[in-house]
């Protein structure tokens, strides 16, 4: 049985669109109605009526520890729709900073699953709930371990898919890196003019 249909124990799990859920939002708890549960490359995002974007992990009643995805069950397909929603995110100026909107919850998935892709380690569940402030560091760590899994590949003869694929990630984490380096720089200079 797979990650993503293993049978939980808990009744209920998840809430049904329509629902009233109770989440963790900065230090409080609050409520909204349910629009629908999605899942992402990683885990499961909780989408509420007003277009919050809230990981499953913060919603009340999670069962611990939560559901993720294998690496393995991500489409090619899934992961370049990923890459290509992110990059029109970047280049329209959005923040990635902006805690339960789309472009935080994508870039969190993304970084999450190219991590757990090349680095081939168990995950946390606070990688979900990282600082915004953070993207920068994080974005570079990801890079580390594909270039460090890349240098292995490129050290044994076979792989040459997998290196193709480590190459094109560390080139897109680059270009979104550059792009979020650009918007956050002229952010600032807007908020000191």
């Amino acid at each position: 049985m797979n990650s993503t249909t293993e049978v939980r124990a808990e009744e209920n799990w998840p809430p049904h669109s329509g629902q009233l859920v109770s989440f963790k939002s900065g230090d409080d708890w609050k409520t909204a109605i349910l629009r629908e549960v999605r899942w992402g490359l990683v885990w499961r995002d909780f989408i509420l009526d007003d277009g919050r974007v809230i990981p499953e992990i913060k919603v009340a009643g999670c069962p611990q520890p939560p559901v993720w995805r294998a690496v393995s069950e991500v489409t090619q397909s899934e992961r370049e729709a990923a890459e290509e929603r992110l990059a029109s995110m970047a280049e329209a100026g959005l923040d990635p900073r902006e805690r339960e909107q789309w472009f935080w919850a994508e870039l969190n998935q993304y970084l999450a699953y190219t991590y757990l892709r090349f680095k081939r380690t168990t995950h946390t569940p606070s990688d979900a709930e990282r600082r915004p402030d953070e993207f920068s560091e994080r974005i570079k760590e990801v890079k580390r371990a594909v270039t460090g899994r890349l240098g292995e590949l490129l050290e044994m003869k076979s792989g040459a898919k997998e290196r193709e694929s480590a190459a094109y990630s560390l080139g897109r984490l680059k270009d979104l890196e550059t792009t979020l380096e650009t918007v956050g720089s002229y952010a600032a200079r807007r908020s000191q003019g």
